[in-house]
């Protein structure tokens, strides 16, 4: 009896694993912050690729993004030219809640996780490198269009932040377009 038990639990927890979907999306777009150096909106792109499960039927997945964002800035000190690029890393886990149960929906999506940022000050004698590593936290919201059944399309807009002094405020934002899967 205890055999048969256990082989029903396998069974039914394995049915389990297999109702749900799973995703994989890559995107980019625009993105921008403010720096510390410069004091001015620096502007650049953003990639970013997306592994997600969603359980059958449930309003909420569950994935991971790996991202790298870069911007850039021109300022002036001291009559001095300089260019401030800034780049950031983030690995984050991102928990999604859709808005319907059909193919195309709606979704807010937050991100927690790690990132690693880069800052390079170019002058016109000087060069400042610094690295940082910390925490990286955002929020976002955006639109899946389904294609067909197993594609999509999706459109998001990001506000992020990142826990290190290289930007003003600490907020990354990026405007987002991707494409993906589902299998």
């Amino acid at each position: 009896m205890k055999k048969i038990s256990l082989l029903l639990a396998v069974f039914l927890w394995s049915l389990g694993l297999m109702a749900q979907g799973t995703k994989l999306s890559l995107g980019g777009g625009y993105a921008f912050a403010k720096g510390q150096q410069s004091k001015e909106r620096g502007t650049g792109y953003r990639i970013n690729g997306v592994y997600e499960i969603h359980p059958y039927r449930s309003m909420v997945s569950h994935g991971f993004t790996l991202s790298y964002a870069t911007t850039q800035s021109d300022f002036q000190r001291n009559n001095n030219d300089f260019v401030q690029e800034i780049t950031h890393i983030p690995f984050t886990y991102t928990p999604k809640l859709m808005f319907s149960e059909e193919d195309s929906k709606a979704y807010l999506k937050g991100a927690l996780g790690l990132q690693y940022s880069m800052s390079n000050v170019t002058g016109s004698s000087s060069v400042r490198k610094e690295n940082d590593f910390g925490f990286y936290g955002g929020l976002a919201g955006g639109i899946e269009l389904a294609i067909s059944y197993f594609a999509f399309i999706n459109m998001e807009y990001e506000v992020g932040y990142v826990s290190n002094g290289f930007l003003d405020n600490g907020l990354l934002h990026s405007a987002q377009l991707g494409i993906g899967v589902k299998f």
